[in-house]
């Protein structure tokens, strides 16, 4: 009787959807992994444009494609794509993300080196058009108390391009509920109080936030819709710490963060709708359903300049304010990486020479 190839360590899933523009650098990044221990799962979610010649173009024994017929919700296409995993590990790499080739063997190593870790995630650039801005990282292992305080405190940027999870446990925690935004949220929040965190210190995955005049798909999402799941999925994240640590001066911190993280990313929303082009009477209708999410907040001044430069303001001014800021983020950030990663010293830092 003919063997069963050996399961692949990890799987990394690419789902699509009319993004033949970019989507080849994506499944490039994945079959170049100098890792061979990989399968890449690609599933086209009914694509209208080029797509479909572009994958009929591939021939590698660890690609799989599905083509669908029709379009269904992006969460479906999530669960689906979960289901479809023959791997230890999952990566879920959206069509216009990119990953360098040692992304796979670096995570692997980190698994097998701390078994126990929940999920890991590595350091990533965060493209804004031509600005890079490496995310902000934590050390190599920590709890997950400490590693959703960072993330509320606004010194954790695990993006899910870099994210990589057991797929036993994402099928434990079950599919991501119909008409969720943030699949990835939705699991990385729970799973931050499953064991430790983990996290690879090398810029090693590539996350497009503001393309060359085609925008991350989060960017689409109305300013109520985003807010509404964002507090929905923090609550969640903060009855969990609560739990986990019963300190009610930690929960306090934790709590004044939490609404500090809604309201920012409330008046951020309307930044990314504005340069999508909502027009202005849009966004002046969502702010009054926006005033829960927002007065909570502190640094008021600052959230309502940037709404208000958001609806009064022009696109292309507002592009280049965001290109300015992203600039300063990365010197900012690359100095506290740096400190953060004193446990690991010089891991990044000569990534960042070599970049």
């Amino acid at each position: 009787m003919m063997q069963q190839p050996a399961a692949p360590r990890l799987t990394i899933a690419i789902p699509t959807l009319n993004r033949a523009y970019c989507l080849a650098k994506a499944i490039d990044s994945a079959l170049g992994q100098v890792s061979a221990d990989v399968e890449v799962i690609v599933s086209n979610n009914g694509s209208r444009d080029e797509t479909h010649e572009l994958l009929d173009k591939y021939r590698d024994p660890r690609l799989r494609i599905f083509h669908r017929e029709s379009t269904i919700p992006a969460c479906q296409h999530g669960n689906f794509l979960i289901g479809l995993a023959r791997g230890e590990f999952f990566l879920g790499l959206s069509d216009d993300d990119f990953i360098e080739p040692d992304f796979a063997a670096r995570v692997i190593e980190a698994f097998d080196r701390s078994p126990s870790l929940s999920f890991v995630y590595t350091g990533c650039w965060i493209h804004f058009a031509d600005v890079r801005v490496p995310a902000k990282i934590g050390p190599a292992v920590e709890s997950g108390t400490d590693f959703v305080a960072g993330f509320l405190g606004g010194n954790r940027d695990p993006c899910w391009c870099a994210c990589v999870t057991r797929t036993d446990d994402l099928r434990r925690i079950g599919p991501i509920p119909n008409g969720m935004l943030f699949g990835d949220m939705f699991y990385w929040t729970r799973l931050a109080f499953r064991g430790d965190v983990g996290c690879v210190a090398a810029p090693v995955s590539n996350y497009i936030v503001l393309g060359s005049g085609r925008d991350n798909l989060s960017t689409k999402a109305s300013v109520i819709e985003w807010a509404t799941e964002v507090r929905m999925l923090v609550e969640h994240m903060a009855a969990d710490y609560w739990q986990a640590t019963n300190d009610p001066e930690a929960a306090a911190r934790l709590r004044r963060d939490l609404e500090d993280f809604v309201a920012r990313s409330t008046a951020d929303q309307f930044i990314w709708n504005a340069i999508r082009g909502v027009p202005r009477l849009g966004l002046l209708r969502a702010v009054a359903p926006a005033l829960t999410f927002l007065l909570p907040g502190r640094g008021q001044a600052g959230l309502w300049l940037r709404i208000f430069g958001a609806i009064f303001g022009r696109r292309s001014v507002l592009r280049r304010t965001v290109l300015m800021a992203a600039a300063k983020k990365a010197r900012d950030v690359l100095a506290d990486n740096l400190t953060v990663q004193q446990s690991a010293p010089g891991v990044l830092s000569q990534r960042l020479r070599d970049e």
